[in-house]
């Protein structure tokens, strides 16, 4: 598995950055993108095989086939999942990247996210402190009482196996978060 949304030394992605259509019937403009895509235009219909995308991209129309696999729910009935067209992988969601160019031209077919080798912006941040902040952040809205410079208050009705069990986790995560701002700093200096 790849670092950080880091493959081979260049960064991947995401696929916030990608127009997106899902299986089970909405669609979803990059959001970053959707002002520079506005000439470009989306429909689809779907019957019970198969979703038809047809769509305009840099003044061409394009129309594409995704074909739909099934799944039983466990208390009857069946749920759609997208085939991929290039791989053949059951997937939720086919992807259509804003930037991607291959030949000189921006990529025009839907695909997974595994085909493009997209990644999430949230992975992207992990090696940096901010992720540590975020995560402590959470179990002390989650678990902790009141803190302060001193101490931590245990929650009422709160086992002292559990505070003590995510006190722990706090401090293991406080200390990572201080030794990548150390390692940000020393690459500064």
């Amino acid at each position: 598995m790849s670092r950080g949304g880091r493959r081979h030394g260049r960064a991947r992605l995401p696929v916030e950055s990608c127009h997106t259509l899902s299986a089970w019937g909405y669609f979803q403009f990059a959001q970053l993108w959707a002002g520079r895509d506005a000439q470009d235009s989306f429909q689809w219909e779907s019957n019970y095989e198969s979703a038809v995308i047809r769509f305009t991209r840099d003044g061409r129309e394009h129309t594409q086939t995704i074909a739909f696999m099934f799944t039983p729910c466990w208390f009857g009935g069946r749920r759609a999942w997208f085939s991929c067209p290039s791989c053949g992988r059951r997937v939720g969601k086919v992807y259509l990247p804003c930037t991607m160019h291959i030949g000189g031209e921006r990529v025009t077919w839907f695909r997974c996210r595994f085909c493009y080798g997209l990644t999430y912006a949230q992975r992207q941040d992990r090696d940096h402190g901010w992720t540590f902040d975020k995560r402590i952040e959470r179990i002390e809205a989650r678990w902790l009482g009141e803190i302060s410079e001193d101490w931590i208050s245990k929650r009422k009705g709160q086992h002292w196996r559990t505070f003590n069990k995510w006190c722990n986790k706090r401090a293991i995560l406080v200390e990572k978060s201080n030794q990548s701002w150390v390692a940000a700093l020393q690459g500064l200096l």
